[in-house]
């Protein structure tokens, strides 16, 4: 079992209202369900497996997957491709050789698989979840992990930035949608809150106190609907030249902003590994041993493969780098479940 245990803390500091930042992955797009329902016309069944059999879950190894399908390369580049341990690199070749239609196909990619009508009809599921709240009942909830964020985003005031790797829009549609249908749920403070999607670190539109900023670290891409913005402005990183450059530019928006949170808040690390580059850099080069606030570090599940000796080595290490690591050996639902239990109990 992964030995580190900080989920009472967790629950204090939220039943305490410190102020806090969330730092997202792409764990938090991921679903292993999809609704059910005829209206769909076979979608379900596209999502789940695709035409050539593979798994189609959102994930950022069958995004590139994808990519190297629609490059238009010959069978044995495509295999050598897929074969490559490095992500990043693969990211650079295919952005190198499919220009124009590199961000055009992952956007469409990514809104196949999940948009607003989904996350509606997702949010049959959460409603019934907070009906029933179980953690098999979650378990079920298509899209759970960024409800529950939603949620717990609307519930807990004192959250008061989002900074996410994923390019799209569905935390902030999701946000909407419980606001909407849910909105007698939230207390008055969050009632009248606007999410927004930030990539440029600044946005045009006027703000006050119902603005609630969602940075995307990596970059954003709008959903079809809306127009992509200009090349200076549609830059996502994925390949490992954009990495690069990100870290270079230590002034940037991404570093300077994630660092101050990551010095001065509670933070709460949620569907992001720790091998993650980014991630690493960032925590490397926060002073944490200093911060007054936890910055904790979800995980769900026992040993994912590893010993219990690497377990306790990589929890031993984590530790000294004054993280806290949260583990529910039950995995991610009851984790959450937990700290939705948490919340509920503070509004009674």
């Amino acid at each position: 079992m992964f030995p580190s245990q900080y989920i009472d803390d967790l629950l204090k500091d939220i039943r305490d209202n410190k102020a806090m930042a969330l730092f997202l992955g792409a764990g938090t797009d991921i679903t292993t369900v999809y609704p059910e329902g005829a209206e769909y016309g076979g979608l379900r069944e596209k999502l789940v497996e695709d035409d050539k059999g593979r798994s189609a879950k959102l994930n950022w190894s069958n995004l590139l997957e994808e990519l190297i399908d629609a490059a238009c390369i010959d069978d044995a580049e495509a295999k050598s491709l897929k074969g490559m341990t490095s992500s990043p690199l693969k990211a650079a070749i295919l952005k190198n050789r499919m220009g124009d239609s590199y961000i055009p196909i992952i956007q469409s990619w990514l809104y196949s698989r999940c948009n607003r009508k989904i996350l509606l009809d997702s949010y049959v599921s959460f409603e019934q979840y907070k009906n029933s709240p179980s953690v098999e009942n979650l378990q079920k909830v298509p899209f759970g992990t960024l409800f529950v964020i939603a949620d717990f985003i609307l519930r807990q005031t004192s959250v008061r930035a989002v900074f996410t790797q994923n390019y799209n829009n569905f935390l902030s549609e999701t946000i909407s949608i419980l606001l909407e249908k849910r909105k007698d749920s939230y207390c008055e403070r969050r009632q009248g809150l606007k999410p927004y999607d930030v990539f440029s670190g600044w946005k045009d539109e006027p703000y006050n106190d119902d603005s609630f900023f969602i940075y995307h670290v990596h970059g954003f891409i709008p959903p079809p609907s809306e127009m992509l913005p200009n090349s200076e402005n549609n830059h996502i990183v994925l390949s490992d030249e954009e990495f690069y450059q990100l870290s270079q530019n230590v002034y940037s928006w991404q570093n300077a902003s994630q660092l101050h949170f990551l010095t001065h808040h509670t933070c709460i690390i949620w569907g992001l590994s720790l091998d993650d580059m980014t991630t690493a850099r960032l925590l490397r080069h926060a002073n944490l041993e200093n911060n007054s606030e936890k910055v904790y570090w979800l995980r769900g599940g026992q040993n994912d493969g590893q010993d219990d000796v690497q377990s306790r080595l990589k929890a031993e290490y984590y530790e000294s780098q004054h993280l806290c690591v949260v583990n529910d050996e039950n995995g991610y639902s009851s984790l959450y479940h937990r700290i939705l239990e948490e919340l509920t109990k503070d509004e009674k």
